[in-house]
């Protein structure tokens, strides 16, 4: 008898084979039927008129802290992930000090724009870790509603090893061999990868770069080393807009193991910028080097308030912004008039040389296009205004939008909020980006931005808009681009297949429904704190090794153990 039988479904198996009609049985967590499952089952879902596909394998995903208050890791399960991978960009939360945790906290608020408040409520004052091992033990111990792979992160390696000189300095010798030792032992412990970022856009606690930004090649390439001596994982390398090839083969010479860097979107360095890209990357895979870049299928979307207005991270002026500690201080240097004559140069594109359009001017009529696209997403002392664009409400008040943008952020009461495209707005460029067969997808995000952003519902969106609307890709090439690829690219072993022996991780789903609903605004993190989700629309199931989950918002049944495994080195040991 089976545990779980879904019968008269649409089989897509993930590996891109055409799709087939046939029934699934499942017994002890496996698949153990396909096509044709004869014998009777103690539950059944009746999946005629839907689609049975392997799990969706998430390659990016913050829920390095969530996962601690949150085992169920919404909301990614609800669009179909039944595997996560975390510590994405070379963030985390171990190894880290009893005296270092203050640090690694503010640098996930300033980065990753997670509340401080829910980070501390969520995590509490007895963590029950100190090192990368213990974290995993942590995790695996307590239970999860998904798989989860970890990555361990340079930045709180680097903090563990230096304190606070981590935003000072380049690391001595001395620090960099501690910090390999570090790395491989984590990777010995079961890290899917060693993560880094040396993205300009990530700036930490104290407006400071974070601690990996300041790490020299010597010491980026002694730690990819750590991946050829403790035999297993890949790196993963985050970067701004510039692909840096010459790193990317030295990472991967030196780790002797797969690069995937992030990120590749359409927009980032002018219209058809990533053509460029895509040959070169082409010309790596061609030559045997398994180096790919990491895209997404959805805007790039960030909501913010004037509290703290990441989009301008990169901004010069923005400096002593994000120096100002109280709310009074930013007020200041929002009301400047010199301040606002500033910004007005730099929103024109008539700035300084390190101005937000500097890069060059394909990219910067790029960022223009994306400033006039700005709208406000929230306004409680003037609703009308919400969903209007920047420019359209300063046209009606014959004032200039930078200037409106501030005034509204200068409004008494909850913070206006703002939401700004900034890449992968164009579909015609991001349609070719999905089509070419080197890219990996991922940059969902899940744990991270939560009051800017979800887009951990991005498997639902590639199968509702990119499959179904608009018909840039076929069901069986979204699937396999969302379970067996990703899967492939980090080494997870045992997922991304539906397939006789493999654990029974499954979504069924409505092929003509299927979609992500629009943002909400929830207040259900730790002290209160908000964060933006998305509803799915036509998935009927998630079953993670045999187990279905409840349905999103239900409660699970109190005798009922988490299924999710920890997938040490890419595979689950039990």
């Amino acid at each position: 008898m089976y545990d779980l039988k879904i019968t008269g479904g649409t089989l897509i198996d993930g590996s891109g084979a055409p799709r087939r009609e046939g029934d699934v049985g499942i017994r002890d967590g496996r698949v153990v039927a396909l096509g044709q499952a004869p014998e009777p089952a103690r539950r059944s879902i009746d999946a005629r008129g839907r689609v049975v596909c392997p799990g969706f394998v998430d390659i990016h995903t913050h829920y390095d802290a969530q996962v601690l208050w949150d085992p169920l890791l919404t909301v990614s399960p609800w669009h179909g992930v039944t595997t996560a991978v975390m510590g994405s960009c070379g963030f985390g939360i171990a190894p880290t000090r009893v005296h270092g945790r203050r640090a690694i906290l503010r640098t996930l608020e300033r980065v990753e724009a997670m509340s401080l408040a829910a980070l501390e409520t969520g995590l509490g004052a007895d963590w029950p870790f100190e090192t990368f091992p213990q974290y995993l033990d942590a995790v695996e111990a307590r239970g999860t509603a998904i798989n989860t792979a970890v990555m361990i992160g340079h930045t709180p390696t680097r903090l563990y090893v230096m304190g606070e000189a981590a935003v000072e300095r380049a690391a001595t010798a001395d620090e960099i061999a501690q910090m390999r030792a570090i790395v491989t032992e984590g990777l010995q412990a079961g890290a899917i990868a060693f993560a880094t970022s040396v993205s300009p856009v990530h700036v930490g606690f104290d407006g400071k770069p974070v601690p990996s930004r300041l790490a020299a090649r010597d010491e980026l390439l002694a730690l990819a080393g750590a991946v050829r001596a403790a035999g297993s994982g890949m790196i993963h390398y985050n970067l701004l807009r510039e692909p840096d090839f010459a790193m990317f083969e030295q990472l991967h010479q030196a780790s002797g193991s797969t690069v995937c860097w992030t990120a590749l979107l359409a927009g980032q360095r002018g219209a058809g910028g990533h053509r460029e890209t895509l040959e070169r990357s082409a010309a790596l895979i061609a030559r045997g080097l398994p180096i790919h870049p990491q895209t997404a299928c959805r805007p790039i979307v960030i909501e913010y308030d004037f509290r703290s207005p990441v989009v301008f991270d990169t901004w010069k002026l923005f400096e002593p912004v994000r120096r100002a500690v109280t709310p009074e201080a930013r007020a200041r240097i929002y009301a400047d008039a010199g301040f606002r004559a500033q910004l007005r140069e730099e929103v024109a594109g008539r700035g300084g040389r390190d101005d937000y359009f500097s890069a060059g001017r394909a990219e910067g009529e790029s960022r223009r296009a994306s400033w006039r696209l700005t709208e406000v997403s929230y306004c409680e002392q003037e609703p009308p205004l919400v969903g209007r664009r920047l420019h359209d409400i300063a046209r009606d008040r014959g004032v200039h939008p930078a200037d409106l943008m501030l005034d509204l952020a200068l409004l008494g009461g909850a913070p206006v909020r703002f939401r700004v495209p900034v890449v992968n707005f164009d579909e015609d460029e991001v349609e070719e980006i999905l089509r070419d067969p080197n890219v990996v997808l991922g940059l969902g995000d899940g744990g991270a931005h939560l009051s800017q952003l979800c887009d951990a519902c991005y498997a639902t969106h590639l199968l509702g808009h990119w499959v179904r609307e608009r018909g840039a890709l076929t069901l069986e090439r979204a699937v396999h681009m969302l379970s067996a690829r990703p899967a492939q690219v980090f080494g997870i072993r045992d997922r991304g297949l539906l397939a006789v022996g493999r654990p029974a991780d499954v979504v069924v789903f409505d092929p003509a429904t299927v979609a992500a609903g629009p943002l909400e605004r929830v207040h259900d993190l730790p002290a209160g704190a908000d964060r933006l989700i998305s509803r799915p629309r036509g998935i009927d199931a998630v079953i993670v090794n045999g187990a279905v989950l409840p349905a999103p918002g239900a409660a699970w049944p109190a005798a009922h153990s988490l299924p999710g495994r920890l997938l040490r080195n890419g595979a689950a040991t039990h």
